[in-house]
């Protein structure tokens, strides 16, 4: 990003919202932090969820 003219921003859409991110971090992770939050807390949910048919045999 240092070889951008001056007085230019680079900008990218992010991949979960489409909106525009201009921080550096966000722009390299192409994920803003709201976006970034919410993602982290659908993998631990995903991770947690049990499927209604997978229940275990000693469960029934």
């Amino acid at each position: 990003m240092d070889d951008l003219p001056e007085g230019t921003r680079l900008a990218v859409q992010c991949i979960r919202c489409g909106g525009w991110l201009v921080s550096a971090e966000s722009v390299t992770a192409r994920l803003g932090p709201v976006c970034a939050r919410h993602s982290r807390a659908d993998a631990r949910r995903a991770a947690t969820e049990i499927p209604l048919f997978d229940l275990p045999q000693e469960a029934y």
